[in-house]
């Protein structure tokens, strides 16, 4: 386990951080600048690690590349019937 003094100075600076922890240990964190106070974070995880991460926009959305081309082929994009 690890203690406080050492959290603090890995989470000395401001930010959104994510973390994953196994059995009681710290074993991969990531600090998310947010140049924003609000919005949904993206978060992306390899091998149950955080390996990146940040703040969409005003505007911005996640979704699956088949939602994306569903609505595409409902809006009327030809491009999206071919795939």
């Amino acid at each position: 386990m690890m203690n406080i003094e050492e959290l603090r100075k890995i989470f000395c600076e401001d930010g959104l951080y994510a973390v994953c922890v196994e059995n009681g240990n710290l074993v991969s964190h990531y600090r998310i600048m947010c140049l924003r106070k609000n919005g949904a974070a993206l978060i992306n995880f390899v091998d149950a690690r955080v390996t990146d991460g940040f703040i969409l926009r005003d505007g911005e959305f996640v979704t699956s590349l088949q939602a994306l081309k569903e609505i595409g082929i409902k809006a009327g994009f030809s491009a999206f019937s071919e795939e």
